[in-house]
């Protein structure tokens, strides 16, 4: 196969980091899709919720602004209104662009008009794969405003839901979304990361990687002492964001912090009555070795949901 470093290139972007007292808090939808995991710190001190991608779900942004007593700005061009009315949630009918344009305009441009420059903000974004030139066009000094953001990346091996993994292999894509990622490093940690189980991991040479994740960045600047993570995703904050299939873990890289600190979490949670686990781990980690290894020899498909 090809050189495929630029995969790894892209990957290495998406190293999560550890908060020194910190804590994942899950505000929304409990057990499905429309809930997102926040770090529990400076959240009350949030002005304004800018929030992407209402369509049916506003629990989110309801359950915040009333845990948190801020406001939310709701921005979606294919729905004709919110899905709840509050007097703390502001709705408008348009989506978010690179540029303006007839039913979109730019996150820098909804800031102004709001006169929120000053203000502390937060963002959550879920607009369906517009997310990568959005976030490539838009200005540092508007990324920087805000304190964390809460976003959904999408098509990262492939187009559709034929999941053929035809992304992986076009350069000119991986190398935008790598530069994205770069550029939100520049300012950001990544703190969490969630699998969306709705579509299948796919296996590719020594990578794996999900079609979409869940990510949750806090700003350098407010958040200065962070390590390379040893959380092991998916975390008690998560949720599958389908309820009829499990979640999906991020045994692997760049997300996991190996096998030692993984039996060493699980001892300092249950002690010797966790040897169960450690079988059950053992056991996952061999059967994607296992997949990887009869997918390299062409005789299982790439895709799969574990």
């Amino acid at each position: 196969m090809e050189n495929l470093d630029y995969i790894y290139n892209f990957l290495k972007e998406l190293q999560p980091y550890d908060i020194q007292d910190s804590d994942r808090i899950r505000i929304g939808t409990p057990d499905a899709d429309g809930g997102y995991v926040l770090l529990n710190r400076r959240l009350e001190d949030i002005n304004v919720l800018y929030s992407y991608g209402v369509a049916e779900n506003s629990d989110f942004e309801d359950m915040f602004c009333k845990k948190y007593n801020s406001i939310a700005r709701l921005y979606d061009h294919t729905v004709n209104e919110a899905p709840i009315k509050r007097d703390f949630i502001h709705f408008k009918k348009e989506g978010l662009g690179p540029d303006k344009t007839e039913n979109c305009n730019t996150l820098e441009n909804h800031i102004a008009q709001n006169g929120d420059e000053n203000k502390k903000l937060i963002l959550k974004m879920d607009v369906e794969g517009a997310e990568w030139d959005v976030l490539l066009q838009t200005p540092i000094t508007t990324l920087e405003l805000f304190e964390q953001i809460a976003i959904e990346i999408h098509s990262l091996h492939s187009v559709g839901q034929n999941y053929n993994g035809i992304n992986l292999l076009n350069k000119p894509i991986m190398k935008k979304k790598t530069d994205v990622l770069k550029k939100l490093n520049s300012l950001f940690y990544l703190y969490h990361v969630h699998a969306v189980n709705f579509s299948p991991f796919f296996y590719i040479d020594r990578f794996k990687l999900p079609q979409a994740l869940e990510l949750t960045f806090v700003n350098k600047k407010y958040f200065k002492s962070a390590g390379r993570s040893e959380t092991i995703f998916a975390t008690e904050a998560d949720r599958p964001s389908w309820a009829k299939r499990k979640d999906m873990d991020l045994y692997f890289w760049p997300f996991y912090p190996g096998i030692i600190q993984h039996v060493s979490n699980i001892f300092t949670q249950l002690g010797w009555r966790g040897w169960w686990k450690i079988i059950v781990l053992a056991f996952k980690l061999f059967v994607t070795k296992w997949k990887s290894f009869l997918i390299k020899l062409n005789l299982r498909r790439p895709q799969s949901y574990s």
